[in-house]
């Protein structure tokens, strides 16, 4: 039995909570919060937990207001990715990076629309913080990308125990021009089986590649595929000059009819792309897809292992899904191992959104071979990461790693898409949130401080093809056991983070709780966790409030109204705390 496993056994025969930032039992354990917080700091907000190494190095040239090459950090000549200058560079931008996934929360919006409970499986934490605008430190490390590793340390708001995250981001100081991109090389395939129909799917299908066709460069290429019972090439690759009108003409007349054949339309669009690869462009398959595959090759093993196989020669690949009954694990998992994205279109503001707003950033990396490396310090344990399935675990921390990175658009909370629909809030970019147990020490004596992990990202830069490396130390100021009663956190960033990632605990422990027949406990989470984040809500941003906070609310809400209603609950929740969110 491992050093860990024997802990969490004796604390658990002692009768300690053991849980973190979620209310799961492989989780955490619950920290000392009676003791005098003078004496070793203050709590609240902090400045120093997080500090660069010293071989962080500085670019020696580059203009870091270029859109999307060229070397905006190192010198070409250093193939070793280590720049002889020391120091910070003049930083123009700060442009959150996303590296792939889920993009939004759709999906578990509509189903909770539908009047239904979502299951545990629906619910992607990627897409939930994609949803979610947090504009990241400058990036002052001197290179095209930068890791933000910050850290909360504060009671969880479903059931007060500890919660010791690191929240892990990437960011660069490139401005980002997005009229200014590479030249394309696009297929769509688009499904346009007989369930199209139901909903106008196909009229939002139609509605999209519009503003798709629309927005598109004159020097771009496009091919249109369809498939139901049989996958056709509509529209074989040529460039959007002298052929938009003629194109928007096919698209305008897609028609819905017969089964779903999505191997050969995924096929049939990366042979279109493969046929006019191009190193010098960026070359991607968009798959649009409303259900099951029925018809041909219908394994989803088989299907992702066929999409992997091109992946792997340069193209890209985005999923885009919509309605209720399409296959969640093949499009996230398509897009997933292809570091691309996966959409979901709920509505006409999620349809504009995607093929207008995001089109111009998921089409290019910013960085490849992306690699963060997370080692505990040897007084904490890493116990959990949220936000991407590439995040593996091992014994000492764990690793995320992915082929290449993109640039994300929003730049505040209030930076949202409106539409005919409502709003839009995709393109916040992506984050690692890790959840951390602190370990028992050797010796009566604790220690004062600790260090929590060291963090380190190493990347390949484009055009220079050097291997960056950058390392973060991550340290807490108080003994590993000391939990500060309004919390720790190293900036206003990680702070809403912090609610961001309980309010999808809360969600999550209700998806639980609901299908596991505890209705009643499933709203009363919920409750909690609202009453916190109407309380920290109210004071974030300089008391201006916060828009993802108010509409993760309104989600919460929506959701507590269909639990009570399916299970005729007509009991008030219980009150919450008097001091909800103690930080305010």
């Amino acid at each position: 039995m491992s050093r860990r496993a024997l802990v969490l056994m004796s604390l658990l025969v002692a009768g300690t909570s053991v849980s973190a930032c979620g209310d799961d039992e492989s989780a955490g354990f619950a920290m000392e919060s009676t003791r005098d917080s003078s004496g070793g700091g203050g709590g609240g907000s902090a400045d120093t937990s997080s500090s660069p190494r010293p071989d962080a190095s500085m670019p020696s040239g580059g203009d870091t207001s270029m859109p999307w090459g060229g070397d905006t950090s190192s010198s070409p000549n250093d193939a070793s990715g280590t720049a002889d200058t020391a120091g910070p560079s003049d930083v123009t931008g700060n442009t959150n990076i996303s590296f792939g996934g889920a993009q939004d929360f759709g999906y578990v919006r509509s189903i909770i629309e539908s009047g239904r409970v979502p299951r545990p499986a629906d619910l992607d934490p990627a897409g939930f913080f994609a949803e979610h605008s947090t504009p990241l430190p400058d990036p002052v490390c001197g290179r095209r990308i930068c890791v933000q590793a910050m850290l909360g340390v504060m009671g969880n708001l479903i059931n007060g125990n500890n919660c010791t995250m690191l929240q892990l981001g990437m960011n660069s100081p490139i401005v980002v021009d997005p009229s200014d991109r590479p030249p394309l090389t696009l297929a769509v395939t688009i499904d346009v089986s007989g369930s199209m129909e139901a909903g106008d799917k196909i009229g939002y299908v139609r509605q999209g590649l519009e503003r798709l066709v629309s927005s598109l460069n004159d020097d771009d290429q496009l091919a249109l595929i369809t498939y139901e019972n049989v996958a056709r090439t509509v529209w074989h690759m040529q460039p959007i000059r002298s052929n938009r009108n003629t194109i928007l003409q096919i698209v305008r007349g897609l028609q819905a009819n017969g089964g779903t054949n999505l191997h050969d339309g995924l096929k049939m669009a990366y042979d279109a792309v493969s046929s006019a690869y191009d190193s010098g462009r960026q070359n991607r398959v968009i798959l649009l897809s409303d259900g099951q595959p029925t018809t041909g090759v219908t394994s989803t093993a088989a299907i992702i292992a066929m999409s992997a196989a091109r992946n792997s020669d340069g193209i890209g690949l985005t999923t885009v899904g919509l309605g209720s009954d399409f296959n969640l694990e093949l499009m996230r998992g398509l897009a997933e191992q292809a570091d691309g994205n996966f959409y979901f279109l709920e509505n006409s503001t999620a349809v504009d959104e995607v093929f207008t707003e995001e089109l111009a950033y998921f089409t290019l990396p910013v960085a490849f071979d992306v690699t963060i490396d997370v080692r505990s310090g040897n007084l904490y344990s890493l116990v959990r990461a949220n936000g991407s399935s590439r995040f593996v675990l091992d014994d000492g921390g764990g690793t995320f790693s992915v082929p290449s990175v993109f640039f994300a658009h929003r730049q505040a909370p209030d930076d949202v898409f409106e539409g005919e629909d409502g709003v839009g809030r995709r393109g916040g970019g992506s984050m690692l949130v890790l959840e951390l147990m602190p370990e028992v020490w050797d010796g009566e004596v604790p220690p004062e401080a600790a260090d929590v992990a060291e963090v380190t990202l190493t990347f390949r830069e484009p055009g220079t093809n050097a291997i960056l490396e950058e390392k973060v130390v991550v340290n807490y100021p108080y003994s590993p056991d000391y939990l500060v009663p309004t919390g720790f956190f190293e900036n206003a960033i990680v702070t809403k983070s912090f609610v961001v990632l309980n309010i999808y605990f809360a969600i999550e422990e209700a998806a639980l709780r609901f299908h596991g027949g505890q209705a009643v406990a499933a709203r009363d989470v919920l409750a909690r966790v609202i009453a916190a984040a109407e309380d920290y809500e109210d004071s974030a941003n300089d008391g201006q409030g916060d828009l993802d906070i108010r509409f993760d609310i309104e989600l919460m809400q929506d959701l507590i109204g269909v639990i009570e209603r399916l299970s005729n609950i007509n009991q008030p929740p219980p009150q919450p705390p008097a001091d909800p969110w103690p930080l305010d």
